[in-house]
């Protein structure tokens, strides 16, 4: 005599080899159809972790590397920005009317800390993005994230843009975790 279960969903005997009950329509607990649908969920489920992580790699990306170029660039330079800036008859006629004691330096190092700034901002989203594409060291993905953020300051939108990007790497500590590898079998001496 084969023995009854009954459905996790309305409670009613199902026979042992239904695949769906016959009341609700629920797939039957421990049958093919429920070994394939968790088969299923599990193929979805990895596949969205994919996808989360191509989309992690793609904002990093979108951002670290014309960042670091261009703040590399503005260093190389930021003398001749400075004396531009300096012979401008414009930027001569704001320092009289503002009363400003600047000098041609004081323009360059200006320059400069806000282009290492952005290069250090830029170099942050690189390891950020390197932790994420190797699926290691998920705190020192977060932590290169949120440092990248806060050297974006002169940009509230870069800044914004930043800490989203981090929220969504601590939202994604899974996509870090190592498989456990499977066990190796036992051999017989």
């Amino acid at each position: 005599m084969e023995e009854s279960k009954f459905c996790t969903g309305c409670g009613k005997a199902v026979g042992p080899d239904m695949q769906f009950c016959p009341q609700c329509g629920k797939v039957v607990s421990g049958s093919l159809a429920d070994e394939e649908f968790k088969e299923a969920q599990k193929e979805i489920s990895v596949a969205m972790s994919y996808a989360r992580r191509n989309w992690l790699i793609f904002l990093l990306g979108i951002y670290a590397i014309p960042i670091i170029i261009a703040a590399i660039v503005v260093l190389i330079e930021a003398s001749s920005t400075a004396s531009a800036i300096w012979s401008s008859t414009e930027f001569q006629d704001w320092l009289k009317t503002h009363s400003y004691n600047y000098t041609e330096a004081d323009i360059k190092n200006a320059i400069t800390y806000a282009a290492g700034m952005a290069l250090g901002s830029g170099i942050c989203a690189a390891v950020s993005l390197a932790m994420v594409y190797l699926r290691k060291h998920w705190a020192v993905a977060v932590a290169a994230c949120i440092l990248a953020a806060v050297l974006c300051f002169w940009s509230i939108f870069g800044m914004i843009i930043g800490f989203l990007v981090a929220w969504l790497i601590i939202g994604s500590r899974d996509l870090f975790e190592e498989p456990e590898p499977e066990p190796e079998p036992a051999t017989e001496q």
